[in-house]
């Protein structure tokens, strides 16, 4: 199939891709770069390839459009876009399910900078975490910028969505979830003996950090110890320590 009208029916379902509104109604993410699409795993399914009329490279099994150079600019996040996209649906995950699991669990309140949050899932899934939560007012999980900035780990880690927190939090103390929260009040210390079979820490936002609502359902406060004179440590750089600390335990 090959597309060079704006006005057709197909581009205008794909390029409506680019508002998270229509992400949320219609369940699909555009994923875009040739990297990124040639590594989405073979369990996610992917309804359309897109490529430009003149993309040359390689390109995964799956139901191809090609539209114009043009047209695939207006589709492209990039500036200067590589000529392969993909049309992915959004994968479900049962919470119940995977808190099941021994291990530590992320929960993220109200992280508003995608870029945060792409490099918080990375971590994520590098220090090997068994999901993330991530609060309804959140940046979105599948934006352009969260996606780039997970590096694709956003494929290899249960990531969980408008989140209800307190119904995730429920859940995790049926299970004896221990839930630490991060607070530069807190009287505890980082320190590897608060590491439990099963451990759960929750980080803020940016500039407010967790609400008192949901600091009051932790079962730990805890802080980051820092002998400079740095006032406070980005989100992501935050809880990617606190992940590190927590992956090193038996």
């Amino acid at each position: 199939m090959f597309i060079e009208s704006q006005h057709n029916n197909l581009f205008k379902e794909l390029f409506a891709l680019r508002d998270k509104k229509n992400r949320d109604a219609s369940g699909l993410f555009l994923v875009e770069g040739q990297k990124q699409v040639l590594e989405i795993p073979k369990d996610r399914n992917i309804k359309y390839i897109i490529v430009s009329e003149s993309y040359n490279g390689n390109v995964p099994e799956g139901k191809v459009v090609t539209v114009s150079d043009r047209l695939f600019s207006k589709l492209a996040f990039t500036k200067t876009p590589q000529g392969i996209a993909a049309a992915v649906e959004k994968k479900e995950f049962d919470a119940a399910k995977i808190i099941k699991q021994n291990g530590f669990f992320v929960i993220l309140e109200n992280i508003s900078d995608p870029g945060n949050l792409g490099t918080i899932i990375r971590s994520a899934h590098a220090f090997g975490a068994k999901a993330v939560f991530i609060s309804k007012e959140s940046a979105d999980v599948y934006s352009d910028k969260t996606i780039r900035s997970s590096m694709g780990s956003i494929f290899h880690i249960p990531v969980i969505d408008n989140a209800n927190l307190n119904d995730i939090i429920k859940l995790l103390k049926q299970e004896k979830v221990l839930i630490a929260a991060t607070s530069p009040k807190a009287k505890k210390s980082l320190d590897g003996a608060i590491f439990t079979k099963k451990f759960a820490f929750i980080v803020g936002n940016e500039s407010n950090g967790i609400s008192a609502q949901i600091q009051k359902t932790a079962d730990v406060l805890i802080k980051i110890e820092m002998p400079g004179k740095a006032e406070s440590l980005n989100a992501a750089a935050a809880a990617a320590i606190i992940m590190y600390e927590a992956s090193k335990k038996p």
